[in-house]
């Protein structure tokens, strides 16, 4: 089968974590198992074992995997969130996987805020008020950590608030997953981030009016707001390699 022009440009190393990931999923490795060694991954996956070594480290960082000194690799506890009667083999560096993930959370968000609008306790919208503050906060001092903080707690805020355990569920789930595509150090730019901050002040402001529609509208915007973000990234990296070669 053709390769496709991005997949082409794609480092040998990221395509190597995905094709790590498919043989976690379909071996049904769990937690605790141990993996092959870098040699057999090479052999097996026919590549460099420098490649393999590569891509391991970033599994490493996400969870994925886990290196013990003298004893060997063994599946990571990252690979939790795949269990279940259909697990899914999720590859962080695959941007189709990437924007079916937030196409998802875009449904989840907006059907999320649509029911805050309408179920909100005061104690809820006062979290979410704390969120965005604290996100204007770390914004302005250039404090990512506290930044990533603060919207984690203004999403997961935001499916308390709508009442419906399930969406708590799946958010806590969906960020676990969008979490793993930070190893692809996507750069956090100011802009970006006080226009997120904006993004979720106009959310809870229709939440506090009772508007459901444009509280809906509003979060599934700011969704696909983020994955253009992810897009335009990814885009202008694949550009610079085919630059440099």
């Amino acid at each position: 089968m053709p390769v496709s022009t991005e997949e082409e440009y794609r480092p040998a190393y990221e395509r190597v974590v995905d094709e790590i990931i498919v043989l976690i999923s379909t071996r049904d490795l769990k937690p605790g198992d141990r993996l092959p060694t870098e040699t057999e991954m090479a052999k097996e996956l026919g590549t460099s074992q420098r490649t393999v070594r590569e891509a391991l480290k970033m599994l490493s960082a996400i969870g994925r995997v886990k290196a013990e000194r003298g004893r060997g690799l063994f599946v990571g506890r990252g690979t939790e969130s795949l269990r279940g009667a259909h697990p899914v083999p999720f590859r962080p560096t695959d941007m189709d996987q990437i924007s079916a993930l937030f196409r998802f959370r875009a449904v989840q968000e907006r059907e999320s805020a649509t029911l805050a609008a309408q179920h909100a306790t005061p104690k809820e919208v006062m979290a979410l008020d704390e969120a965005v503050e604290l996100g204007r906060t770390s914004a302005a001092n250039h404090d990512w950590e506290a930044f990533t903080r603060a919207d984690e707690k203004f999403h997961t805020t935001l499916a308390e608030s709508s009442h419906n355990i399930f969406f708590v569920d799946a958010v806590v789930r969906i960020r676990e997953l969008q979490a793993q595509v930070t190893f692809l150090e996507l750069g956090q730019e100011v802009h970006e981030a006080e226009r997120a901050v904006r993004e979720h002040a106009d959310i809870l402001d229709a939440i506090r009016e009772g508007d459901s529609q444009s509280a809906g509208d509003r979060a599934a915007h700011h969704v696909r707001r983020t994955l253009e973000d992810y897009r335009f990234e990814i885009e202008r990296r694949l550009l610079a390699l085919n630059s440099a070669s």
